[in-house]
């Protein structure tokens, strides 16, 4: 399949953060929701980032927004490395997860955290060169809600795009942790439900990669950490 967002690639710079395909529903949704629920249009979009061929994928629901982190121009300081993960394109040397990077844990620490236990008993790069995130929606806003379907009953084309690339995860035998929403991303790539390396962390409310909530795969990860 291929890769929709190269159509917005060459007007990144501009502003252009929604794929043509998906700009009409994205529109009509933020018309029909409150603020905590509106997609972010203005700032980049995150449908995945990391190794996109690496040992180790991670499935979350979308990325969210936080106003801390927008203040402290976050948002704008990072877009172009977002440019290079949606062409997947690595943006520092030796760290192919760039929210690993130093400098940007300063304003975005969520993955640190997430990662920790990980890079505890390896390291830094080892972690970031091993994993693969994608999200189940690829926009930013401060709280996830599905389309009601009488805006639409398909998923959006970038999502699409996510769900193929959970499949061929799925063909390389890649080790997949679901993060968030299992039923949500079941539905979408219905070959999770008896893939044997799939695996779901034990709390969703703080999906940390550690030993305990991860009881079933945490060696697993372990093993495959390059």
């Amino acid at each position: 399949m291929e890769n929709p967002w190269l159509q917005i690639i060459d007007d990144f710079d501009k502003g252009t953060f929604i794929l043509p395909d998906d700009k009409s529903v994205v529109e009509d949704f933020n018309k029909s929701v409150s603020d905590k629920y509106k997609i972010h249009t203005d700032i980049f979009p995150a449908p995945f980032m990391g190794y996109v061929d690496a040992p180790i994928v991670l499935l979350a629901l979308n990325p969210g927004f936080n106003n801390n982190e927008f203040e402290k121009g976050y948002y704008r300081r990072y877009a172009h490395f977002w440019k290079n993960e949606l062409q997947h394109k690595s943006s520092v040397d030796n760290l192919r997860l760039f929210c690993l990077e130093k400098e940007y844990c300063e304003s975005s620490d969520y993955w640190l955290k997430k990662l920790s236990p990980l890079i505890a008993i390896s390291s830094k790069e080892e972690v970031a060169n091993s994993i693969f995130v994608i999200q189940f929606f690829p926009y930013h806003s401060m709280k996830y809600k599905d389309f009601p379907v009488r805006i639409s009953k398909q998923k959006l084309k970038s999502q699409l795009y996510n769900f193929y690339l959970v499949g061929r995860a799925i063909e390389r035998g890649a080790i997949i942790v679901i993060l968030r929403s299992r039923k949500k991303w079941i539905n979408a790539v219905p070959e999770l439900a008896n893939y044997e390396k799939c695996f779901s962390t034990s709390s969703y409310l703080n999906p940390i990669l550690s030993e305990n909530n991860l009881k079933s795969c945490f060696d697993l990860l372990r093993a495959a950490l390059i």
